[in-house]
């Protein structure tokens, strides 16, 4: 947390009081920071990111008249992920939750969605794990698609909570502890970001 950059935020506030009128407040957050951060990738479900932000500063409250322009925000759904561990595709893995908590030292785990199927269990321990996803939607703008890739490097597993109690596709949770690194690459327009 101590070597990430500072950034504000503002949060805009409307009320409404008894004679219907309208107050306009802004909150400004100044010295934030991200201190953790949770991707979820699900099969059937929409691509969420969860950010944990800490700043040590109270906010300041203005009013304020203008609006400003609002951003409808994009959805992107899990069809299009891949997932590859240890140079070997698995089709078997119904989603990921990706979390990483930076006070005190990164703390970074994995947890693994499968459908547990006959010879194709995941390992204790991964040396390598790829996450694809191909960023797709119905209609593309200007570096509003792509595809990101995120690679882990030396998964242990600390938690298998699997619990078969259904004749049914069994759906059993791993639990990893990220031992080594975790990179992120962003492709966009043939172009690497990351």
């Amino acid at each position: 947390m101590e070597d990430t950059e500072l950034f504000d935020l503002i949060q805009e506030r409307s009320k409404s009081n008894e004679q219907l009128t309208m107050s306009n407040e802004r909150w400004l957050y100044e010295g934030c920071r991200v201190k953790g951060f949770e991707l979820r990738v699900m099969r059937g479900e929409a691509i969420k990111l969860r950010l944990d932000i800490c700043g040590e500063r109270s906010p300041v409250v203005y009013p304020y008249a203008d609006q400003f322009v609002r951003e409808s925000g994009e959805l992107f759904n899990s069809n299009g992920v891949s997932y590859m561990i240890n140079g070997q595709e698995y089709k078997n893995i119904y989603g990921v939750t990706l979390s990483s908590k930076k006070e005190g030292g990164t703390k970074t785990e994995l947890w693994i969605k499968r459908a547990l199927e006959q010879d194709s269990d995941l390992p204790q321990i991964i040396d390598d794990m790829t996450i694809t996803a191909q960023l797709l939607r119905d209609k593309y703008e200007f570096r509003h698609f792509g595809t990101f890739r995120i690679t882990l490097k030396r998964l242990v597993l600390t938690s298998d909570e699997t619990n078969v109690n259904s004749a049914d596709t069994v759906i059993g949770p791993l639990r990893y502890y990220v031992a080594d690194t975790v990179s992120t690459e962003v492709f966009t327009s043939g172009e690497v970001l990351a």
